[in-house]
């Protein structure tokens, strides 16, 4: 029985039992052993970067999907080819956003992608259905516009709802994954095509910016400066009306069963956006086949179900189809979501970007809640042309 090493992000107590199921049923079927390693978040990247550089640790990692641009150029993936492709379903069994962030750009000979797309991510608008009902507010799947939000968030205000809205402002990632909409809904974009040119700082990148900042006003100073985890909260605790989250909130072990029935989910206004994480298999790996046999076992033509909602959502069309994503409310729009959605370009130094406009972010909330919308705009610009100016010039190097 061959053996080999897989490494994951740690998920959380629940999702690691479920992967523990998961090798020990495909050791007694396929007769392939695998040792798990777990990796914490906070030591994700440098666990990932000891790997690539000395070409040591696990055959099979799990990898964010913003990160696989940045493991092509230190060439420390194995590239798949079409062939491989084709034996789990072909591209187009995959979310087509998804596939834009591992396949392979022209040139590098047979190689079709650098990972598969394994679990998806969007980032979703949650609200109470009883307090929008007392603020004469409807039920939606999704808000058709940027004025469509504020006219909601307008009406829970004016309705005497003490905290509208709540949104992580502050060591936040998922900020800048919504602020991503906004942008997209403007018919703007970070890079060019070709992924050589910063254009975040394009008027029409700068109007999309301009509208999300403008929800500070009605964030309560309960639901101001805080993280993911705080923003969460006031939400499963039935403080907030509306919250900015992803799919692990409607999941949350501490929202009740009473909570759960009047809660519903909306997408943003705009394009969605489309994370998720990815299988690779490093270019030292030795034991190829059985990589590509676990790669199949779990993001292959039949993942195995159990791994959603634990871990996240599923990467496959088909899987989106069906069950849960086909019947139920709530992941039925996360579902269209993620098939609407956009991903970050899988573009050179795309990591080094995405840090210097989560930096930008944290002190360009700081501002918002403390400006008024006059004085804030001059500011934006003149704080995102700068950074376009600073991304370009490491671009261009």
């Amino acid at each position: 029985m061959e053996t080999i090493e897989f490494s994951i992000f740690d998920h959380g107590a629940e999702a690691v039992g479920v992967m523990r199921a998961l090798l020990a049923r495909l050791e007694r079927e396929r007769h392939i052993r695998v040792n798990l390693e777990v990796i914490p978040w906070a030591e994700a990247w440098t666990r990932l970067l000891q790997m690539a550089l000395y070409n040591d640790g696990p055959s099979v990692s799990e990898i964010g999907s913003t990160w696989v641009s940045d493991m092509v150029m230190m060439n420390a993936l194995r590239p798949f080819t079409e062939g491989e492709v084709a034996r789990l379903g072909g591209k187009e069994s995959y979310l087509p956003a998804s596939w834009h962030s591992v396949r392979a750009a022209p040139g590098n000979g047979n190689a079709v992608a650098w990972a598969i797309p394994w679990l998806a991510d969007t980032r979703l608008l949650y609200y109470r259905k009883d307090i929008l009902a007392r603020a004469a507010q409807p039920e939606r799947e999704s808000f058709a516009s940027h004025a469509e939000l504020e006219t909601c968030l307008q009406a829970l205000q004016e309705s005497g709802v003490a905290i509208p809205l709540t949104l992580a402002t502050r060591s936040s990632r998922i900020n800048l994954h919504f602020l991503a909409t906004w942008i997209w809904a403007e018919g703007a974009d970070f890079l060019t095509p070709d992924g050589k040119t910063a254009i975040f700082d394009s008027p029409a990148a700068l109007e999309g910016m301009s509208k999300f900042f403008r929800l500070a006003r009605f964030l309560a100073p309960e639901a101001r400066r805080l993280n993911d985890v705080q923003s969460d909260a006031l939400f499963w605790q039935g403080r907030a009306a509306l919250a900015f989250s992803g799919p692990w909130l409607f999941d949350h072990p501490q929202m009740s069963a009473e909570q759960k029935e009047q809660v519903a989910v909306a997408a943003p206004p705009g394009v969605p956006f489309v994370g998720g994480f990815h299988l690779i298999i490093w270019k030292y790996t030795r034991q190829q086949e059985a990589a590509l046999e676990l790669i199949d076992y779990l993001a292959g033509h039949h993942p195995p179900q159990e791994l959603f909602p634990s871990f996240s959502l599923p990467a496959r069309l088909e899987t989106l189809s069906q069950g849960r994503f086909a019947t139920h409310p709530v992941y039925g729009v996360m579902a269209r979501a993620l098939r609407a959605g956009h991903s970050f370009p899988a573009a050179w130094l795309w990591g080094m970007l995405e840090n210097r406009l989560y930096e930008a972010l944290q002190f360009l909330w700081e501002q918002a809640l403390t400006m008024s919308e006059a004085e804030f705009r001059p500011l934006l610009e003149s704080q995102i042309r700068a950074l376009a100016q600073r991304i370009n010039a490491s671009l261009q190097t």
